[in-house]
């Protein structure tokens, strides 16, 4: 059949084909078997599949079949998967094939590909998806290697989109530059969900297996099978792996054997990139061993601070790997706890002129003294369990709210020890307002604000019954509290307005406009 004839005459799956039902979600489903005489398989193009012509095939990986299709009705391009036929595995196939279309469907980010629907068609199963132009990342490095530079770029973006995975508590377990997507933007897309599973659970679908991957790029916990250890720091292992071939030319391990490649895995370290490429950063260098690490605890803790690390590199910036000064390991502290750094460096200043106010000035007495400097230690004790707590997902909202409301409270404490509504102390109660537009939520913003009047109410109820030598003058107080709420009106603006230029940059930014 010449090429025009078949743009002409589209085939359509009339004869014998592979129908597959389940009657339970963990059963074997019943066959009947696929004719192999298929025009599809004869490579006959196109052809009619549902409501999609299939144009050509794209790949073929070891379950199923990738092609490159049409949805008519809404004439789009698509890649559409489908399982290969195995007369003794078609089934666990089916299932599998079913969680890959739940965690793909799962999951919306500018660098994962997108997965229209999911269905079957003439008994045959199939996963729509965003059709991206362009080829593997594995064979645009072979073709021509990429920079140090782009290659940082790529995975870069690779690990936030991983990190958005985790985010919804699905790990990959598949990372390796060929199910790395790559348009004509040098944009990356993570495709292949084939191997992924939820957190905390089994897989997505029923169907996992102890040892399951590409060997030269899977994680030691993962090639031993310790069900207990899989986890995201498996995929932060993958990210370093890809990152190695993309700097050396080459995977981590690799041999003829797959059991080989397994050991080396468990038991072996790969070469530093630098002895294979010479020219590969030293920093990176570290980066990238560090994700190779053979304990997961060793690793970066997450793919968002290991894209972290990446974007300094870019950025020219002290890297947290190779951070060797007392001064560079503090820098590195403060970015990944920015919240407490900053919670702990204005109490040890603010501590700091009490000492000396103490020591050599001798201006309040020793019970002041002893009196703020226990609220201060306890405020930043308190301080560090929030942070601890909000660094866990199932606590961090609740986390922020307490964290903003203890500081409130311990500010008042210091202003009700330091003289209350006479003293000049008082002024720490609006800063903390205005602060607490740093947590980029408007109800903590309300939270404080409340709690703030509340304070201040309770200064003055204290000064009118206990200090009989403050004149009280209603009109000075109201105004107070009237600029206190006035401060948390404008800082709740501010936040709201924040969040709008947010969605409209999320709106109007290149990759979201790849995504439509």
């Amino acid at each position: 059949m010449s090429d025009s004839n078949k743009e002409e005459d589209p085939i359509s799956l009339d004869g014998p084909t592979q129908i597959v039902s389940a009657q339970n979600e963990g059963e074997a489903p019943s066959i009947d078997w696929l004719d192999l005489s298929t025009p599809a398989l004869l490579n006959e193009y196109p052809f009619e599949f549902g409501r999609y012509k299939i144009l050509s095939e794209l790949g073929k990986g070891g379950m199923g079949v990738v092609y490159k299709g049409v949805q008519k009705d809404l004439d789009r391009l698509v890649s559409i998967k489908v399982i290969l036929s195995n007369r003794l595995l078609v089934w666990k196939n089916v299932l599998r094939f079913r969680s890959e279309a739940k965690a793909a469907a799962s999951v919306r980010h500018p660098n994962i590909v997108g997965v229209y629907e999911a269905g079957k068609v003439l008994g045959q199963h199939y996963i729509a998806m965003e059709y991206v132009e362009g080829e593997s990342l594995a064979r645009r490095n072979r073709n021509n290697r990429l920079s140090q530079e782009a290659a940082v770029r790529v995975v870069a973006r690779v690990a936030r989109a991983i990190e958005h995975l985790h985010s919804k508590n699905i790990v990959h377990l598949d990372l390796k530059p060929s199910n790395i997507l790559m348009d004509q933007n040098n944009q990356p897309f993570v495709t292949d969900f084939g191997l992924a599973r939820g957190l905390g659970g089994r897989g997505i679908g029923k169907d996992t297996e102890a040892i399951s991957g590409t060997p030269c790029y899977m994680a030691p916990e993962q090639a031993r099978g310790d069900e207990s250890q899989i986890g995201p720091l498996c995929d932060v292992y993958g990210l370093g792996a890809i990152l190695y071939e993309l700097l050396t030319g080459m995977p981590p391990f690799k041999n003829e054997e797959p059991f080989e490649t397994l050991v080396k895995v468990i038991e072996s370290e790969p070469p530093a990139p630098r002895k294979i490429e010479p020219g590969v950063s030293k920093i990176l260098e570290k980066i990238c061993m560090r994700c190779l690490e053979k304990k997961p605890r060793k690793r970066y803790a997450s793919a968002a601070e290991l894209a972290d690390d990446l974007d300094r590199f870019l950025a020219g910036d002290v890297v947290e790997s190779t951070a060797s000064t007392l001064i560079d390991q503090m820098k590195c502290w403060m970015r990944r706890k920015p919240a407490l750094a900053s919670h702990l460096i204005l109490m040890g200043f603010f501590l700091t002129i009490q000492m000396l106010w103490y020591y050599l000035f001798k201006i309040r007495s020793t019970d002041y003294h002893h009196t703020v400097v226990s609220i201060f230690i306890l405020w930043g004790l308190t301080s560090v369990g929030c942070e601890w707590f909000h660094r866990n997902p199932r606590f961090a909202r609740r986390a922020r709210f307490v964290w903003a409301a203890s500081d409130v409270l311990f500010l008042t404490a210091i202003v009700a020890n330091a003289g209350g509504i006479t003293g000049h102390l008082l002024i720490l109660l609006p800063i903390a307002l205005a602060a607490s537009g740093l947590w980029f939520q408007r109800s903590i913003v309300w939270m404080v604000t409340i709690i703030s009047l509340f304070s201040y109410s309770a200064l003055v109820v204290h000064a009118y019954l206990f200090r009989p030598d403050v004149e009280i003058f209603l009109d000075h107080h109201f105004v107070f509290l009237a600029s206190l709420f006035s401060i948390g009106l404008l800082v709740s603006m501010l936040v709201r307005r924040l969040e709008l230029l947010l969605r409209y940059g999320r709106r109007s930014s290149p990759l979201a406009h790849q995504k439509q």
